[in-house]
């Protein structure tokens, strides 16, 4: 009867809601936490940041990402996902997150992108797909890796974007020290893997001494908690950034810092930058 009347999302997420309750308080927390924010609000600071910070036409590389047809293959495979008859997570980037990761780099225009928890792909098809706008830029993405029943990885990119992209699968933990050893320098570094303070954290501070002097920082997932001890301390984002005395925005649920914000001496942060 129940699940008559609830679509195949809802009937999965109230399943794993009943085997996981404390996932289940911490998601009601954070989508409390997000009521409270306003969404367009949010994107009109984000443009009018890209603006500002990177000298690009904000309001017309939003006005691109709406036309792009990428987009609405993105949306149509995000509904074909809710039909996916096998298992599958519910950890896909949402559309805030997609779009705000598009603007970033096509107004940043990285040349190297380093991004961890790629799941299905949608952060990182987004972040490719830019750099396709941009006609140049690589990114390497690292991936536990998947149940063999679940959609793949590349999911949501398209084949014509793949030859930009690396995919390593394996812990971030043991990958990424190496991968960045093997590229050096890197224009940005983007976590979206998992968001426990003390890994966010772990893997900030891995990749931040790789970021070239004007690189970026970006974080998804800024105003979760992993655990229900987590609930009460300040996010491992925003909590690096302070340490470090890195400038940083925060934009929904996305934080962006830029490395052009170190500073040798103190932890100052520039107020004006950051979000509420």
């Amino acid at each position: 009867m129940l699940g008559g009347k609830l679509n195949r999302t809802n009937v999965r997420l109230l399943r794993k809601a009943i085997r996981h309750p404390t996932r289940a308080v911490l998601r009601l927390v954070l989508r409390s936490r997000l009521s409270r924010i306003s969404a367009e609000e949010d994107r009109q600071r984000l443009i009018a940041y890209l603006s500002d910070r990177f000298g690009a036409d904000g309001p017309a590389l939003a006005d691109e990402y709406l036309r792009y047809p990428f987009r609405q293959w993105f949306e149509e495979r995000r509904a074909s996902l809710e039909q996916f008859r096998g298992p599958y997570r519910h950890g896909t980037t949402g559309r805030f997150g997609c779009e705000a990761l598009y603007l970033l780099v096509r107004a940043a225009r990285p040349q190297v992108v380093v991004d961890t928890g790629v799941l299905y792909g949608g952060s990182s098809s987004h972040i490719l797909a830019a750099l396709e706008q941009n006609g140049a830029g690589t990114l390497h993405s690292i991936e536990l890796g998947r149940d063999r029943r679940e959609p793949p990885h590349d999911y949501f990119v398209p084949a014509d974007l793949r030859q930009r992209w690396t995919l390593t699968i394996g812990d971030s933990r043991r990958e990424l020290p190496a991968l960045l050893d093997r590229l050096g320098t890197i224009d940005m570094f983007h976590h979206d893997s998992l968001h426990t303070w003390d890994h966010m954290t772990w893997e900030f501070e891995t990749a931040y001494p790789h970021l070239r002097p004007d690189g970026l920082l970006a974080s998804d997932d800024i105003h979760g908690a992993a655990t229900l001890r987590e609930l009460l301390r300040e996010n491992a984002f925003p909590a690096f950034c302070r340490r470090h005395g890195v400038q940083y925005a925060s934009f929904f649920n996305l934080g962006v810092g830029s490395a052009a914000g170190r500073q040798s001496q103190g932890h100052l942060v520039d107020r004006s930058l950051v979000a509420g």
